[in-house]
C-alpha cells in the first residue's frame, strides 16, 4: 500500500473555544473535550482508501466530510475504509476527543495526556490487497532448524498468487508462491540464525500479491526465529534457561507525553540494555509500535498490556475497552520477535470472567506466545486465579521494606515460573543502597531453582521519572514520581549505580560489597563498643511492636526534610539495623513513648546495660533542655525492692541523629557512651545508638527492668538490655 501522511498542522480547539493551529501528533494535558480538524487532498488514485490512526487518548469520534467514520479507544491502532467518503480535493477530517470522562483510559496511576498522540495517515490500496500477515515459527532439531508459518488475511477481492520471500542480510533464504485461496503456508529453513538479546538476528519477510506478473500489494516486515517457553520454575529462550532482568518503562518523556520521538525511544532502549537488562516491561498501556520494532533490532525482550491500573473489570465499559485494546495490540505486534508474552492487566480489581476473557483474546489473536497479568494479590489468591484462568506463569509485586515478601511468594507460587513484574518502589529508591540487598536475595532463588522457592525474573519499578501528582510523599515529589533509575532527562539517579552494580555482582557470583562483605563500609556501620561476655535480657512491650512501628513512622519524618519523607518508609529504614549486630540485639528498636512502657526480664543478674538511649524526632542537642528527665528506669530486684534511675538529656540520652539539614553533628551524653554509628543515606539517615551502664545496688540481683517515658514531646529508642551474673 502507498501511504500519505496526515501529520502536520491541524486546527485545534478546547470545548467550543477558538480554533488555533496545533501540530499532530501531539500530547496535551487533559482538557475534557477537544476537537482537531484538517483539510486534505488525495495524492494518489486507487481502488481503496483507508484512514489509519496509530493512537489517540482516550476516546475519539471521527467524521469525514460530515459523515461518521467510527470511534476509537485509547492507545490502539484503528484503520477505517473511507473509499466512499473521500473526494479528490478539500476533504474535511474531524476528530472529537474525550480525555477525562471515559471510564477506560484515564487513571490516577500516572499523569494523563490527551490528544492525537501518534501518526495519522491515508493508505491507498488495490482492490486485491493484503490486510494482515501473521508470521510464527517452530524450532526443531535441537534448535538448529525451523518451520515458519505465514498466515494471510487478504481482501475479499484478492485474486492471483501470493509470493513469499525470506531474506537474511541481503540473501534470499527461501521463496515460494501459493494461490490466495491457501490462506497460510508453512515452510522449513535449515541452520537458522536465532534471535536473542545477545544476538538479535533479523530476517526480512516480504509478501507480494500478484495478478499475473503485476504486483498489486506488498507487505514487508522484520521477523526473527526464537522460542520462548516455560520449564517449571524458569523461562527458556531457544532451549536455554534465561533469567529476565528487567525494568518497567512508561512511554512518557517530559512534555512530549505519549508522543515520543523515535530517537528518544531508541536512546531509552539502548540505555536500558546498557544496565545489563535483557527485558523491558512496557507499562501499563500499549506504547508506540516503534518501541517493539527497535527492541527487535537492539535485542530486548518485551511485554505489553492494555492500559489498566486498579481498574474495576466488573464494569463492562472498562472490561470491554481493555479487551479490545489488548486484541488490537496483539494483532499489531505479534510479528515482533522481541515480544515474548502478553500481560492482560496491572494491579486490578479483576473478575474471574475478565481473566478468562483476556487469556482467550490473547490466544485467539496469537497462539504462539505466553499469557499472564501483572499482579499484586496475595499469594494464595494468585495461585488460585492464575491457574483457574490458565495463565502460563505467575507474577507478583512484592513491595516491602525487605526481601522477605518476595521470598515468601517464591515459596507459594512454585509450580510454574514466577516473575516479579515490579519490585523496588519507594522502599528502595529513597535508600538506594538497599537495592543490592534485594537483588542478592532474589537472584539466588533463580540459581537454586527449587520447589522450596524459585524465581524466573524481576522487573524494577521503574525506568525514568514521569509526572504524577497523586501518590504519597516519597513516591512523588513536586509532581514527579520519584521511584526511577534515571530522571526525566535520562540522567542517572543514585539508584542507577546501585542497580547496575548489584546485578553485575550477583551474576558474577559475588555478594554486593555494600550489603555483605562491605556492608559496614557502605552503610557506615561503625561499632564503637560491644556486649561481649554479657547475656541479653528478654524484652517486650504491652502494646506490641506494631504500635511501636506506627509511633516511630509518624515521628521520624518530622525531623527529616519533608521532600524526602514518607510515612512507613523510615519506620523500616530509619535507625533500624539490617542484621543482628550482637546476640539478642533487636534490629528494630523498642519505641518508648508516653503510656507505652518497655519491660526486660532478668534472671538473677547483678549488672545492667541498656543499648539505645537515644530520642527522636529531636533530642539533645537538637532540642530539649539539658538535664531534663525524659524517662526513667525502674529496676525491680528479686527481693521485691525497687530502684529508679532518671534518663536525662545530655547525661544519659542524646538524639538518635548525627546530622541535621546539611551539617553533621556530634551528640554526646556524660554517662552514656556511643555503641554504634550507622547510615543508610548520608543525605538524611545518619544515626547513633548509645550504651548506658547502670550502677545497681551491691549484692542485689535483677528480676525485672521497666522503662517509662515521662514526656509526650519525643520517643526513646532502645535495642536491647544486657546483664552479667554474679561471679562466684
Amino acid at each position: 500500500m502507498k501511504q500519505q501522511s496526515l501529520n502536520g498542522l491541524w486546527q485545534y480547539r478546547v470545548g467550543k473555544g477558538a480554533w488555533q493551529e496545533r501540530a499532530v501528533p501531539f500530547s496535551a494535558l487533559a482538557v475534557g473535550h477537544s476537537e482537531c480538524m484538517r483539510r486534505f487532498d488525495l495524492t494518489e488514485t486507487s481502488d481503496k482508501v483507508f484512514l489509519r490512526f496509530d493512537g489517540i487518548n482516550y476516546a475519539a469520534t471521527v467524521t469525514l466530510n460530515g459523515h461518521p467514520v467510527g470511534q476509537m479507544k485509547a492507545y490502539a491502532e484503528y484503520t477505517f475504509e473511507v473509499t466512499d467518503l473521500v473526494t479528490p480535493h478539500n476533504n474535511l477530517l474531524t476528530v472529537e476527543l474525550e480525555d477525562l470522562s471515559p471510564l477506560f483510559g484515564p487513571t490516577t496511576g500516572w499523569e494523563n495526556f490527551g490528544g492525537i498522540t501518534r501518526d495519522v495517515s491515508l493508505l491507498y490500496a488495490d482492490r486485491s490487497h493484503i490486510k494482515d500477515v501473521f508470521f510464527h515459527t517452530k524450532l526443531k532439531n535441537n534448535h538448529t532448524d525451523a518451520d515458519y508459518t505465514v498466515e494471510l488475511t487478504l481482501s475479499e477481492e484478492a485474486e492471483g498468487d501470493c509470493r513469499i520471500t525470506l531474506v537474511k542480510k541481503g540473501e534470499t533464504v527461501d521463496r515460494c508462491s501459493v494461490p490466495v485461496s491457501a490462506k497460510a503456508v508453512t515452510r522449513s529453513v535449515e541452520k537458522v540464525d536465532l534471535w536473542s538479546p545477545d544476538a538479535p538476528n533479523l530476517y526480512e519477510l516480504t509478501v507480494e500479491l500478484l495478478r499475473g506478473e503485476t504486483v498489486t500489494d506488498t507487505y514487508v516486515t522484520q521477523v526473527g526465529f526464537r522460542e520462548f517457553t516455560c520449564d517449571r520454575h524458569r523461562f527458556l529462550l531457544n532451549g536455554k534457561h534465561i533469567f529476565l532482568q528487567g525494568v518497567c518503562r512508561h512511554e512518557m518523556v517530559g512534555d512530549y507525553g505519549h508522543t515520543v520521538p523515535e530517537e528518544q525511544i531508541e536512546r531509552d532502549l539502548r540505555m536500558i540494555k546498557e544496565t545489563g537488562c535483557n527485558y523491558v516491561r512496557l507499562v501499563h498501556y500499549p506504547q508506540s509500535k516503534k518501541v517493539a520494532e527497535l527492541a527487535d533490532r537492539i535485542g530486548l525482550l518485551v511485554s505489553e498490556e492494555p492500559g489498566l491500573w486498579w481498574a474495576d473489570t466488573a464494569n463492562p465499559e472498562v472490561a470491554d475497552g481493555a479487551l479490545e485494546v489488548m486484541r488490537r495490540t496483539v494483532l499489531r505486534d505479534r510479528n515482533r520477535p522481541s515480544i515474548v508474552f502478553w500481560l492482560c492487566f496491572n494491579e486490578c480489581k479483576f473478575t474471574e470472567q475478565y481473566l478468562k476473557d483476556s487469556a482467550r483474546v490473547c490466544r485467539e489473536a496469537d497462539p504462539s506466545r505466553l499469557v499472564s497479568g501483572a499482579n499484586c494479590m496475595n499469594d494464595e489468591d494468585t495461585y488460585h486465579f492464575f491457574n483457574l484462568c490458565g495463565f502460563d506463569f505467575y507474577t507478583m509485586h512484592p513491595y516491602a521494606n525487605s526481601p522477605k515478601r518476595g521470598i515468601r511468594s517464591a515459596k507459594v507460587l512454585f509450580d510454574k515460573p514466577l516473575l516479579f513484574t515490579e519490585w523496588g518502589g519507594y522502599y528502595v529508591t529513597l535508600t538506594p543502597s538497599a537495592i543490592p540487598w534485594f537483588i542478592d536475595s532474589y537472584y539466588p532463588l533463580y540459581l537454586k531453582n527449587s520447589d522450596e522457592g524459585a524465581l524466573a525474573g524481576a522487573s524494577f519499578w521503574y525506568w525514568a521519572e514521569v509526572g504524577d501528582y497523586h501518590r504519597v510523599d516519597g513516591a512523588c515529589q513536586d509532581g514527579i514520581m520519584k521511584e526511577a533509575l534515571v530522571d526525566k532527562d535520562r540522567n542517572p539517579l543514585p539508584t542507577y549505580d546501585a542497580f547496575v552494580e548489584g546485578w553485575r555482582n550477583a551474576k558474577a557470583g559475588k555478594r554486593s560489597p555494600f550489603v555483605y562483605q562491605g556492608y559496614r563500609e557502605q552503610y557506615g556501620y561503625t561499632a564503637e563498643d560491644s556486649v561481649e561476655g554479657m547475656s541479653p535480657l528478654t524484652g517486650h512491650s504491652p502494646v506490641g511492636i506494631d504500635s511501636h512501628r506506627e509511633t516511630f513512622s509518624q515521628i521520624l519524618p518530622t525531623h527529616l526534610d519533608v521532600r524526602h519523607s514518607i510515612r512507613g518508609h523510615y519506620c523500616a529504614l530509619g535507625p533500624v539495623l539490617q542484621r543482628e549486630e550482637a546476640p539478642g540485639l533487636s534490629k528494630e528498636p523498642y519505641v518508648l513513648s508516653e503510656g507505652n512502657p518497655v519491660i526486660f526480664k532478668g534472671e538473677g543478674h547483678t549488672t545492667l546495660t541498656l543499648i539505645g538511649c537515644v530520642s527522636a524526632p529531636g533530642g539533645y542537642p537538637l532540642s530539649g533542655e539539658y538535664g531534663k528527665t525524659e524517662a526513667e528506669v525502674t529496676v525491680t530486684y528479686t527481693d521485691g525492692n525497687e530502684e529508679t534511675f532518671p534518663l536525662r538529656n545530655g547525661i544519659e540520652l542524646t538524639t538518635v541523629f548525627t546530622s541535621t539539614g546539611s551539617s553533621r553533628i556530634d551528640p554526646r551524653a556524660e554517662r552514656a557512651t556511643p555503641f554504634a554509628r550507622f547510615h543508610y543515606d548520608k543525605r538524611m539517615e545518619n544515626f547513633l545508638i548509645n550504651r548506658l551502664d547502670l550502677p545497681l545496688t551491691e549484692g542485689k540481683t535483677l528480676c525485672r527492668v521497666t522503662l517509662r517515658s515521662l514526656t509526650s514531646e519525643s520517643v526513646l529508642l532502645f535495642y536491647g538490655a544486657y546483664a552479667k551474673r554474679r561471679e562466684r
